[in-house]
């Protein structure tokens, strides 16, 4: 399976169109369809977009297929803390 496969599948799973994905990361009007439908292959450029707009997707699950398609909530919210309280 491929990356485009992968992030259809999260797609799916989240019940978010692939209309409303193109206009998150920016991309034309049908570019995702054209992909997914030519199992063409996505770029870096696209990847970064993606994972800074759909934080609970795991990006290396998107890339190699291991792993969990969603990051734990548990380390989202730990990565939060961190970033609002000072820890010593």
């Amino acid at each position: 399976m491929k990356a485009i496969e992968r992030i259809s599948e999260y797609l799916n799973y989240k019940i978010i169109t692939p209309h409303k994905f193109e206009q998150t990361v920016k991309l034309s009007n049908g570019y995702f369809q054209k992909q997914l439908r030519n199992k063409g292959s996505i770029g870096s450029d696209i990847l970064i977009k993606v994972s800074q707009n759909y934080n609970d997707l795991n990006i290396l699950w998107v890339l190699t297929g291991e792993g969990n398609m969603l990051n734990h909530p548990a380390k989202i919210i730990e990565l939060s803390e961190k970033k609002h309280y000072n820890i010593y």
